[in-house]
């Protein structure tokens, strides 16, 4: 729009269809500038947010793993599952939860738990070989659990270096102003500029969306996770 209002008051010299060429020639390099950085952008934060998803799958795999460890070391690991349930919770809360949390506390705590649970373990005496071998298998999924819980708590926060934002939706808006300048002005140039505004507002909020893996409108599922805290309840 402001393209629009801008050509109105330019002299009739500088509308030329001369000058309108060497423009759109000038900014076609700034377009592939910007499709090039956008469509690094999304492709990266795309990667990214796979392996977050598949962080989340493996975790709670291993939660669920763990528990049914601890099961087989009898009543003596009751106390461990419940300490293990209360870290499921709150990891879930962690890392779903729209309001802004104190994400560095609250890691600590969440590890806090596996600590406990893993000193509880080294003071359990095994009954027999089976005994033995659980709780070997424990122990190591506990240090797995570990990396992963503060592997996911650092990843909350976004990656995707501001500037190649800033920098794409400015080359954008250079695009969009000089092709206003000289676009005829009428409803169905407005509509496609609106449609063409429109897309490269979606590619942009999909960047911003797949940067925070745990909130907005396209996150990663929080069900592999609430599966492992129900089967712990069994």
């Amino acid at each position: 729009m402001l393209g629009f209002v801008l050509s109105r008051f330019l002299p009739d010299h500088h509308l030329t269809d001369q000058t309108g060429k060497a423009i759109h020639n000038v900014m076609g390099v700034v377009a592939l500038l910007a499709a090039l950085v956008l469509g690094l952008l999304v492709a990266n934060t795309k990667a990214s947010f796979d392996l977050r998803s598949q962080e989340t799958q493996q975790f709670s795999a291993n939660l669920t793993l763990l528990d049914r460890e601890l099961m087989h070391l009898g009543p003596d690991a009751a106390r461990m599952r419940e300490m293990l349930r209360t870290f499921t919770a709150r990891k879930i809360a962690q890392l779903w939860t729209d309001r802004d949390l104190d994400i560095e506390n609250d890691t600590i705590e969440s590890v806090r738990l596996l600590d406990q649970i893993e000193g509880d373990l080294r003071g359990l005496l095994p009954q027999n070989a089976t005994q033995t071998e659980g709780r070997k298998n424990a122990l190591d999924i506990i240090r797995e659990l570990k990396r992963t819980s503060r592997l996911l708590s650092v990843q909350q926060i976004n990656t995707t270096p501001r500037p190649f934002l800033i920098a794409g939706i400015f080359w954008v808006s250079v695009l969009f102003l000089w092709r206003g300048v000289f676009a005829p002005f009428n409803a169905s140039v407005i509509a496609a500029f609106f449609l063409a505004a429109l897309s490269v507002s979606v590619a942009i909020n999909l960047i911003f969306d797949m940067d925070r893996p745990f909130t907005g409108f396209i996150k990663v599922s929080p069900v592999p996770m609430q599966q492992a805290l129900d089967r712990m309840t069994r």
